[in-house]
């Protein structure tokens, strides 16, 4: 857990710390406000997230990869703050002790907000309902995250945003090992977002 814990801090702080820099290279100032966005009128932005984590409960190892692809829609305001409301999906499988493969279908309802304090880098907040569907069992349960990011600016109505938080997994019950588990998980997301007017 702590190589795991490490290796998410640094390609945090490497991604931060390349997301903080602008087009020519030039870091932003802190504290400073993010480039005018030409022709932007209304801060309404569509885009999309890979989310990167340590598995989707806490109630057996499923490893590091693609846990979440996630579309999204929300309201960004560059260097103030923004709301997001997205809804992430993806499907694996999961061995059972019979020695059965069981596919599992999982989906997420994400709701975050943030803040930004130093330019371009932000803190941010967020409420997930998680539900698995599988032959073996349905279950559900909430999750609460907490984190920061950074974002690039890319075209004059388009960006670039990296992630890294950490996620508290409420206590549910996990039909693969017939008992309830809660605990907590690492997430990394990359993604983009266009403003729509």
């Amino acid at each position: 857990m702590k190589r795991l814990l490490f290796l998410f801090v640094f390609c945090a702080l490497a991604f931060t710390q390349g997301f903080a820099q602008t087009a020519d290279g030039a870091a932003m100032p802190t504290g400073g406000g993010a480039p005018a966005f030409s022709g932007v009128r209304v801060p309404l932005i569509v885009g999309g997230a890979l989310g990167f984590g340590s598995g989707t409960g806490v109630g057996s190892d499923r490893g590091i990869g693609l846990r979440q692809i996630e579309p999204m829609i929300g309201v960004w305001y560059p260097g103030m703050a923004f709301f997001r409301v997205g809804y992430g999906m993806y499907g694996y499988e999961e061995d059972f002790e019979d020695g059965k493969d069981y596919e599992v279908d999982h989906s997420e309802l994400d709701f975050e907000l943030g803040a930004h304090l130093f330019g371009l880098l932000y803190l941010m907040g967020s409420y997930s309902r998680v539900k698995e569907l599988s032959d073996l069992g349905d279950v559900a349960w909430n999750e609460w995250g907490a984190g920061f990011g950074s974002i690039l600016f890319v075209f004059a109505k388009a960006m670039l945003f990296t992630e890294v938080g950490y996620r508290w997994v409420l206590t549910h019950y996990d039909p693969f090992l017939d008992k309830k588990v809660h605990g907590g998980r690492l997430q990394l997301n990359i993604g983009f977002t266009s403003f729509v007017f």
